[in-house]
Protein backbone atom coordinates (compact mmCIF):
# COMPACT_ATOMS: atom_id res chain seq x y z
CA UNK A 1 0.00 0.00 0.00
CA UNK A 2 1.37 3.47 -0.90
CA UNK A 3 1.75 6.47 1.60
CA UNK A 4 -0.55 9.05 0.96
CA UNK A 5 0.70 11.21 3.68
CA UNK A 6 1.04 15.03 2.54
CA UNK A 7 4.42 15.99 3.85
CA UNK A 8 3.66 20.09 4.03
CA UNK A 9 7.17 21.89 3.97
CA UNK A 10 5.82 25.76 3.92
CA UNK A 11 2.52 27.23 5.40
CA UNK A 12 1.70 30.65 3.51
CA UNK A 13 -0.18 33.09 5.02
CA UNK A 14 -1.94 36.40 3.39
CA UNK A 15 -4.17 37.90 6.25
CA UNK A 16 -2.80 41.09 9.04
CA UNK A 17 -3.31 39.15 12.04
CA UNK A 18 -0.95 36.36 10.39
CA UNK A 19 1.80 39.06 9.82
CA UNK A 20 1.35 40.18 13.38
CA UNK A 21 1.75 36.67 14.66
CA UNK A 22 4.52 35.53 12.26
CA UNK A 23 6.68 39.11 12.67
CA UNK A 24 5.56 39.84 16.78
CA UNK A 25 8.62 40.05 18.67
CA UNK A 26 7.83 36.57 20.41
CA UNK A 27 6.70 34.97 17.01
CA UNK A 28 8.50 31.89 17.62
CA UNK A 29 10.24 32.48 14.48
CA UNK A 30 13.71 32.75 12.78
CA UNK A 31 15.60 32.82 9.05
CA UNK A 32 16.11 29.04 9.44
CA UNK A 33 19.54 27.22 7.32
CA UNK A 34 16.30 26.22 5.06
CA UNK A 35 15.77 28.10 2.10
CA UNK A 36 18.63 31.25 3.01
CA UNK A 37 21.47 28.86 5.10
CA UNK A 38 23.25 27.94 1.53
CA UNK A 39 25.07 30.97 0.45
CA UNK A 40 24.39 33.15 3.36
CA UNK A 41 27.79 32.70 5.15
CA UNK A 42 29.01 30.94 2.28
CA UNK A 43 30.95 27.46 2.72
CA UNK A 44 32.36 28.34 6.97
CA UNK A 45 27.97 28.94 7.25
CA UNK A 46 28.84 31.84 8.90
CA UNK A 47 25.76 34.08 10.50
CA UNK A 48 24.90 37.14 8.59
CA UNK A 49 22.49 39.77 10.94
CA UNK A 50 19.28 37.93 9.10
CA UNK A 51 20.19 34.39 10.12
CA UNK A 52 20.85 35.12 13.64
CA UNK A 53 18.26 33.19 15.25
CA UNK A 54 19.08 34.08 18.70
CA UNK A 55 17.13 36.81 19.42
CA UNK A 56 18.87 38.49 21.59
CA UNK A 57 21.93 38.16 19.85
CA UNK A 58 19.94 39.46 16.68
CA UNK A 59 18.76 42.32 18.69
CA UNK A 60 22.35 43.33 19.70
CA UNK A 61 23.50 43.39 16.38
CA UNK A 62 20.61 44.42 15.13
CA UNK A 63 21.19 47.76 17.94
CA UNK A 64 24.36 48.13 15.92
CA UNK A 65 23.70 48.01 12.59
CA UNK A 66 20.73 50.76 13.46
CA UNK A 67 23.49 53.10 14.88
CA UNK A 68 25.38 52.86 12.07
CA UNK A 69 22.56 53.86 9.37
CA UNK A 70 23.33 57.30 8.05
CA UNK A 71 20.89 59.59 9.74
CA UNK A 72 19.26 63.39 9.03
CA UNK A 73 21.78 65.21 6.99
CA UNK A 74 24.55 63.24 6.56
CA UNK A 75 21.99 60.63 5.07
CA UNK A 76 20.30 63.03 2.48
CA UNK A 77 23.44 64.84 1.66
CA UNK A 78 24.82 61.14 0.60
CA UNK A 79 22.05 59.97 -1.34
CA UNK A 80 20.68 64.04 -2.75
CA UNK A 81 24.65 63.36 -4.63
CA UNK A 82 24.44 60.29 -5.77
CA UNK A 83 20.76 61.17 -7.45
CA UNK A 84 22.73 64.62 -9.12
CA UNK A 85 25.00 62.21 -10.60
CA UNK A 86 21.89 59.63 -11.64
CA UNK A 87 19.74 62.31 -12.96
CA UNK A 88 23.48 63.94 -15.17
CA UNK A 89 23.95 59.72 -16.44
CA UNK A 90 20.35 60.40 -17.70
CA UNK A 91 20.96 63.30 -19.39
CA UNK A 92 24.38 61.44 -21.16
CA UNK A 93 21.86 59.02 -22.17
CA UNK A 94 19.20 61.05 -23.78
CA UNK A 95 21.68 62.16 -26.53
CA UNK A 96 21.64 65.44 -27.94
CA UNK A 97 18.26 67.51 -28.85
CA UNK A 98 17.09 70.92 -29.22
CA UNK A 99 14.28 72.83 -27.04
CA UNK A 100 11.15 70.65 -27.11
CA UNK A 101 12.39 67.91 -28.39
CA UNK A 102 11.93 64.48 -26.53
CA UNK A 103 15.15 62.29 -26.69
CA UNK A 104 16.16 58.70 -27.84
CA UNK A 105 15.09 56.00 -26.10
CA UNK A 106 16.95 55.83 -22.47
CA UNK A 107 16.91 52.11 -20.77
CA UNK A 108 16.37 53.77 -17.34
CA UNK A 109 16.31 50.62 -15.72
CA UNK A 110 19.82 49.89 -16.11
CA UNK A 111 20.96 53.31 -15.01
CA UNK A 112 18.51 53.28 -11.48
CA UNK A 113 20.48 49.79 -11.61
CA UNK A 114 23.79 51.56 -11.60
CA UNK A 115 22.30 54.26 -9.02
CA UNK A 116 21.04 51.61 -6.43
CA UNK A 117 24.48 49.98 -5.90
CA UNK A 118 26.22 53.35 -5.86
CA UNK A 119 23.98 53.98 -2.90
CA UNK A 120 24.59 50.71 -0.91
CA UNK A 121 28.39 50.36 -1.65
CA UNK A 122 29.06 53.93 -0.58
CA UNK A 123 26.49 53.76 2.85
CA UNK A 124 27.80 50.87 3.67
CA UNK A 125 31.49 50.96 2.74
CA UNK A 126 32.01 54.65 2.34
CA UNK A 127 32.83 54.54 -1.44
CA UNK A 128 30.58 54.06 -3.85
CA UNK A 129 31.23 51.76 -6.86
CA UNK A 130 30.77 54.27 -9.39
CA UNK A 131 28.66 51.86 -11.39
CA UNK A 132 26.74 55.03 -12.65
CA UNK A 133 30.19 56.67 -14.02
CA UNK A 134 32.17 53.57 -14.66
CA UNK A 135 31.74 50.39 -16.60
CA UNK A 136 34.08 48.52 -13.89
CA UNK A 137 31.51 46.90 -11.94
CA UNK A 138 28.06 46.93 -14.24
CA UNK A 139 28.83 43.40 -14.52
CA UNK A 140 27.23 43.41 -10.87
CA UNK A 141 23.75 43.60 -11.05
CA UNK A 142 23.54 40.59 -13.58
CA UNK A 143 26.15 38.38 -11.66
CA UNK A 144 23.54 39.25 -8.82
CA UNK A 145 20.56 38.02 -10.72
CA UNK A 146 22.21 34.91 -11.71
CA UNK A 147 23.13 34.39 -8.17
CA UNK A 148 19.31 34.85 -7.07
CA UNK A 149 18.43 31.94 -9.76
CA UNK A 150 20.82 29.98 -8.34
CA UNK A 151 19.58 30.00 -4.59
CA UNK A 152 15.75 29.92 -5.80
CA UNK A 153 16.70 26.58 -7.51
CA UNK A 154 17.88 25.10 -4.70
CA UNK A 155 16.38 26.79 -1.52
CA UNK A 156 14.39 24.17 -0.38
CA UNK A 157 16.89 21.69 -0.05
CA UNK A 158 17.18 19.82 2.72
CA UNK A 159 20.90 18.99 2.86
CA UNK A 160 22.75 22.53 3.47
CA UNK A 161 25.90 21.42 4.78
CA UNK A 162 26.72 19.43 1.14
CA UNK A 163 25.51 22.41 -0.62
CA UNK A 164 28.18 25.06 1.85
CA UNK A 165 30.62 22.09 1.04
CA UNK A 166 30.07 22.18 -3.31
CA UNK A 167 29.98 26.07 -3.11
CA UNK A 168 33.28 25.92 -1.56
CA UNK A 169 35.05 23.76 -3.92
CA UNK A 170 36.25 24.04 -7.75
CA UNK A 171 32.79 21.77 -8.66
CA UNK A 172 30.49 24.59 -9.86
CA UNK A 173 33.11 25.35 -12.40
CA UNK A 174 34.12 21.78 -13.60
CA UNK A 175 30.42 21.02 -13.90
CA UNK A 176 29.66 24.47 -15.90
CA UNK A 177 26.78 25.16 -13.49
CA UNK A 178 26.60 28.67 -14.92
CA UNK A 179 24.29 30.60 -12.21
CA UNK A 180 26.55 28.58 -8.90
CA UNK A 181 29.44 30.02 -10.73
CA UNK A 182 28.16 33.21 -10.62
CA UNK A 183 26.97 32.68 -7.22
CA UNK A 184 30.55 32.15 -5.91
CA UNK A 185 31.85 35.17 -7.78
CA UNK A 186 29.18 37.52 -6.06
CA UNK A 187 29.87 35.74 -2.49
CA UNK A 188 33.86 36.78 -3.49
CA UNK A 189 33.46 40.04 -4.80
CA UNK A 190 31.08 40.99 -1.85
CA UNK A 191 33.77 39.54 0.75
CA UNK A 192 36.83 41.67 -0.77
CA UNK A 193 34.69 44.86 -0.17
CA UNK A 194 34.41 43.79 3.19
CA UNK A 195 38.43 42.87 3.35
CA UNK A 196 39.01 46.08 1.48
CA UNK A 197 36.95 48.24 4.19
CA UNK A 198 38.82 46.35 7.12
CA UNK A 199 42.31 47.03 5.57
CA UNK A 200 41.40 50.61 5.58
CA UNK A 201 40.03 50.98 8.96
CA UNK A 202 43.20 49.02 10.55
CA UNK A 203 46.03 50.96 8.84
CA UNK A 204 43.90 53.94 9.87
CA UNK A 205 44.00 52.81 13.98
CA UNK A 206 48.13 51.45 13.65
CA UNK A 207 48.56 55.05 12.53
CA UNK A 208 46.83 56.28 15.20
CA UNK A 209 44.43 58.19 13.32
CA UNK A 210 40.88 58.62 13.76
CA UNK A 211 38.78 55.59 11.93
CA UNK A 212 36.43 57.42 10.07
CA UNK A 213 33.20 55.86 11.26
CA UNK A 214 30.53 56.98 8.60
CA UNK A 215 29.71 54.42 6.96
CA UNK A 216 28.16 51.44 8.02
CA UNK A 217 30.95 48.95 8.25
CA UNK A 218 33.47 51.03 9.75
CA UNK A 219 30.84 51.09 12.84
CA UNK A 220 30.25 47.62 12.75
CA UNK A 221 34.16 47.28 12.74
CA UNK A 222 34.60 49.41 15.52
CA UNK A 223 31.66 47.64 17.56
CA UNK A 224 34.06 44.70 17.61
CA UNK A 225 30.98 42.57 18.14
CA UNK A 226 30.90 40.33 15.31
CA UNK A 227 33.53 37.69 13.73
CA UNK A 228 35.19 38.90 10.35
CA UNK A 229 32.98 35.66 8.58
CA UNK A 230 30.03 37.36 10.20
CA UNK A 231 30.59 40.71 8.81
CA UNK A 232 31.50 38.68 5.27
CA UNK A 233 27.95 37.33 5.22
CA UNK A 234 26.50 40.93 6.50
CA UNK A 235 28.28 42.65 3.63
CA UNK A 236 27.20 39.74 0.99
CA UNK A 237 23.61 40.15 2.13
CA UNK A 238 23.68 44.32 2.62
CA UNK A 239 24.77 44.46 -0.91
CA UNK A 240 21.97 42.20 -2.53
CA UNK A 241 19.03 43.67 -0.68
CA UNK A 242 19.85 47.15 0.01
CA UNK A 243 19.67 47.41 -3.40
CA UNK A 244 16.47 45.81 -4.56
CA UNK A 245 14.14 47.86 -2.60
CA UNK A 246 15.64 51.15 -4.31
CA UNK A 247 16.00 50.09 -7.82
CA UNK A 248 12.84 47.52 -8.18
CA UNK A 249 10.36 50.72 -6.15
CA UNK A 250 11.91 52.91 -8.38
CA UNK A 251 11.20 51.45 -11.71
CA UNK A 252 8.38 50.49 -10.33
CA UNK A 253 7.06 53.93 -9.57
CA UNK A 254 8.34 55.43 -12.86
CA UNK A 255 6.44 52.61 -14.88
CA UNK A 256 3.00 53.38 -12.64
CA UNK A 257 3.01 57.29 -13.14
CA UNK A 258 3.27 56.48 -17.19
CA UNK A 259 0.72 54.47 -17.45
CA UNK A 260 -1.52 56.81 -15.29
CA UNK A 261 -0.84 60.38 -16.79
CA UNK A 262 -3.04 62.73 -14.71
CA UNK A 263 -1.28 61.30 -11.66
CA UNK A 264 2.13 61.73 -13.19
CA UNK A 265 1.13 65.48 -14.27
CA UNK A 266 -0.24 66.24 -10.21
CA UNK A 267 3.21 64.57 -9.21
CA UNK A 268 5.66 66.52 -11.34
CA UNK A 269 3.51 69.85 -10.47
CA UNK A 270 4.20 69.10 -6.56
CA UNK A 271 7.89 68.35 -7.36
CA UNK A 272 8.36 71.83 -9.00
CA UNK A 273 6.23 73.44 -6.70
CA UNK A 274 8.08 73.08 -3.87
CA UNK A 275 11.41 74.62 -4.87
CA UNK A 276 12.64 77.19 -7.15
CA UNK A 277 15.99 75.03 -7.87
CA UNK A 278 16.85 71.56 -7.52
CA UNK A 279 20.16 73.04 -5.75
CA UNK A 280 17.49 74.30 -3.11
CA UNK A 281 15.98 70.40 -2.10
CA UNK A 282 16.50 69.80 1.55
CA UNK A 283 15.27 66.87 3.72
CA UNK A 284 12.78 69.02 4.82
CA UNK A 285 11.48 70.50 1.42
CA UNK A 286 11.35 66.33 0.40
CA UNK A 287 9.72 65.60 3.11
CA UNK A 288 6.57 68.38 2.25
CA UNK A 289 5.78 66.58 -0.80
CA UNK A 290 3.08 64.08 0.22
CA UNK A 291 2.09 63.38 -3.01
CA UNK A 292 5.33 61.99 -3.90
CA UNK A 293 5.48 60.20 -0.71
CA UNK A 294 2.00 58.75 -1.68
CA UNK A 295 2.77 57.49 -5.07
CA UNK A 296 5.84 55.73 -3.95
CA UNK A 297 3.83 54.00 -1.16
CA UNK A 298 1.27 52.99 -3.50
CA UNK A 299 4.42 51.34 -5.99
CA UNK A 300 5.11 49.34 -2.85
CA UNK A 301 1.86 47.91 -2.31
CA UNK A 302 1.25 47.03 -5.89
CA UNK A 303 4.53 46.02 -6.64
CA UNK A 304 6.61 45.38 -2.95
CA UNK A 305 10.25 44.58 -3.70
CA UNK A 306 9.19 40.67 -2.49
CA UNK A 307 6.14 40.11 -3.65
CA UNK A 308 5.68 36.16 -2.81
CA UNK A 309 6.65 34.85 1.00
CA UNK A 310 9.17 35.74 3.05
CA UNK A 311 9.97 32.63 4.86
CA UNK A 312 10.44 31.94 8.79
CA UNK A 313 11.29 28.48 9.85
CA UNK A 314 9.10 27.66 13.26
CA UNK A 315 10.81 27.48 16.45
CA UNK A 316 10.80 25.28 19.30
CA UNK A 317 7.19 24.85 20.92
CA UNK A 318 5.93 25.39 17.10
CA UNK A 319 3.37 28.28 16.80
CA UNK A 320 -0.42 29.36 16.31
CA UNK A 321 -1.47 31.09 12.97
CA UNK A 322 -4.97 32.01 12.73
CA UNK A 323 -5.97 29.37 14.63
CA UNK A 324 -4.13 26.62 12.68
CA UNK A 325 -0.89 25.43 14.37
CA UNK A 326 2.79 24.92 12.72
CA UNK A 327 5.05 22.65 14.94
CA UNK A 328 8.38 23.71 14.79
CA UNK A 329 10.80 22.71 11.70
CA UNK A 330 8.43 23.78 9.62
CA UNK A 331 8.19 27.39 7.28
CA UNK A 332 5.58 30.15 7.39
CA UNK A 333 4.84 32.96 5.16
CA UNK A 334 3.09 35.52 4.75
CA UNK A 335 2.34 36.34 0.68
CA UNK A 336 2.80 40.28 0.78
CA UNK A 337 1.17 40.73 -2.59
CA UNK A 338 -2.02 38.78 -1.47
CA UNK A 339 -2.19 41.34 1.20
CA UNK A 340 -1.26 44.10 -0.77
CA UNK A 341 -4.18 43.57 -2.71
CA UNK A 342 -7.25 42.45 -0.19
CA UNK A 343 -10.04 44.40 -1.84
CA UNK A 344 -11.72 44.44 2.25
CA UNK A 345 -8.57 47.00 2.97
CA UNK A 346 -7.71 48.58 -0.23
CA UNK A 347 -10.61 48.82 -2.54
CA UNK A 348 -10.14 48.67 -6.30
CA UNK A 349 -6.61 46.92 -5.49
CA UNK A 350 -5.25 46.80 -8.82
CA UNK A 351 -5.70 50.64 -9.81
CA UNK A 352 -2.62 53.00 -9.20
CA UNK A 353 -4.03 55.48 -6.52
CA UNK A 354 -2.24 57.53 -4.41
CA UNK A 355 -5.07 59.23 -2.93
CA UNK A 356 -5.65 56.21 -1.09
CA UNK A 357 -3.20 56.77 1.42
CA UNK A 358 -3.84 60.89 1.77
CA UNK A 359 -7.54 60.13 1.63
CA UNK A 360 -7.38 57.53 4.22
CA UNK A 361 -5.16 59.55 6.84
CA UNK A 362 -3.70 56.79 9.73
CA UNK A 363 -6.31 54.39 8.57
CA UNK A 364 -5.05 51.35 10.78
CA UNK A 365 -6.50 48.61 8.42
CA UNK A 366 -4.59 49.83 5.41
CA UNK A 367 -0.95 50.78 7.96
CA UNK A 368 -1.33 46.94 9.43
CA UNK A 369 -1.64 45.54 6.10
CA UNK A 370 1.32 47.12 4.60
CA UNK A 371 4.79 45.49 5.25
CA UNK A 372 6.48 46.16 1.72
CA UNK A 373 9.85 45.63 4.54
CA UNK A 374 7.79 43.71 6.56
CA UNK A 375 7.33 44.43 10.09
CA UNK A 376 8.61 43.42 13.96
CA UNK A 377 12.19 43.57 15.43
CA UNK A 378 13.23 41.39 11.69
CA UNK A 379 12.28 44.14 9.60
CA UNK A 380 14.34 45.41 7.06
CA UNK A 381 16.95 48.41 8.76
CA UNK A 382 17.55 50.36 5.86
CA UNK A 383 14.02 51.64 5.00
CA UNK A 384 14.51 55.02 5.86
CA UNK A 385 17.54 55.52 3.50
CA UNK A 386 15.63 53.46 0.64
CA UNK A 387 12.88 55.87 0.94
CA UNK A 388 15.52 58.34 0.92
CA UNK A 389 16.97 56.73 -2.16
CA UNK A 390 13.62 56.49 -4.34
CA UNK A 391 12.02 59.97 -3.12
CA UNK A 392 15.28 61.80 -4.43
CA UNK A 393 15.65 59.62 -7.37
CA UNK A 394 11.91 60.70 -8.82
CA UNK A 395 12.50 64.26 -7.62
CA UNK A 396 15.42 65.21 -9.45
CA UNK A 397 14.67 62.95 -12.45
CA UNK A 398 10.86 64.88 -12.63
CA UNK A 399 12.18 68.60 -11.46
CA UNK A 400 14.76 68.25 -14.46
CA UNK A 401 12.78 66.19 -17.59
CA UNK A 402 9.66 65.75 -18.71
CA UNK A 403 9.09 62.02 -19.32
CA UNK A 404 6.92 59.50 -21.59
CA UNK A 405 7.39 56.01 -22.89
CA UNK A 406 9.67 55.48 -25.85
CA UNK A 407 7.68 53.81 -28.68
CA UNK A 408 7.40 49.99 -27.56
CA UNK A 409 8.12 51.39 -23.65
CA UNK A 410 4.80 50.84 -22.36
CA UNK A 411 5.38 47.05 -22.79
CA UNK A 412 8.95 46.73 -20.95
CA UNK A 413 7.00 46.08 -17.37
CA UNK A 414 9.14 43.61 -16.31
CA UNK A 415 8.52 40.89 -18.22
CA UNK A 416 8.28 41.69 -21.60
CA UNK A 417 8.09 38.96 -24.27
CA UNK A 418 6.32 36.49 -22.00
CA UNK A 419 3.19 37.13 -22.43
CA UNK A 420 1.69 34.04 -21.21
CA UNK A 421 2.65 35.33 -17.37
CA UNK A 422 1.54 38.77 -17.84
CA UNK A 423 -2.25 38.82 -16.28
CA UNK A 424 -2.58 42.54 -16.10
CA UNK A 425 -1.41 44.64 -18.60
CA UNK A 426 -1.18 47.89 -16.33
CA UNK A 427 0.50 46.32 -13.91
CA UNK A 428 4.45 46.35 -13.41
CA UNK A 429 5.84 42.53 -13.09
CA UNK A 430 8.40 41.02 -10.94
CA UNK A 431 9.38 37.46 -11.66
CA UNK A 432 9.69 36.77 -8.41
CA UNK A 433 11.09 33.20 -8.19
CA UNK A 434 14.28 35.05 -9.04
CA UNK A 435 14.36 37.73 -6.29
CA UNK A 436 13.89 41.25 -7.60
CA UNK A 437 14.01 40.50 -11.34
CA UNK A 438 12.64 43.13 -13.50
CA UNK A 439 13.52 45.22 -16.61
CA UNK A 440 11.96 48.22 -18.25
CA UNK A 441 10.24 50.77 -18.74
CA UNK A 442 12.16 51.86 -21.61
CA UNK A 443 11.39 56.19 -21.36
CA UNK A 444 12.17 59.36 -22.95
CA UNK A 445 13.33 62.78 -21.85
CA UNK A 446 12.00 66.10 -22.37
CA UNK A 447 14.06 69.04 -20.60
CA UNK A 448 11.09 70.86 -18.53
CA UNK A 449 10.28 74.08 -20.27
CA UNK A 450 11.33 77.36 -18.02
CA UNK A 451 9.00 80.21 -17.39
CA UNK A 452 11.44 83.41 -18.36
Amino acid sequence: MTDSTVHVIQVTFNTSSSLRTIHSKDGKVFKGDEFYGVLDGGPHGARSIQMTADDEEHAARRRILDRALPKGAQAFTTVDNLARVMVCTVKDHAGTTTAGEWSSPIEISAIIRWYSFDIISKVSFGQSLDLLGSEQFRWLPMCLERTSVFIYSIAFERNVTFWRWFMGTSLPSRLRMADAVEAQRYNAFATDLFNKRKAKFQADVKKGAEPDAKDLFAHLLQANQCSDADLQADSSLLVAAGSDAVRLTSLATIFYLLKYPRTLEKITAEIRSVVDSADMISNAALSSMEYLRACVDEALRLSPPKAASIPREVGKGGITVDGIFVPQGMTVAVSVYSLHHDPEVFPDPYAYRPERWIEAGNDQRMQAAFCPLLKGPRRCPGGTVAYLAIQLALFHLLYNYDICFAPGGADADGLSGQSRLRWRQDEYHMNDWIIGFANGPIIRTRARARAK
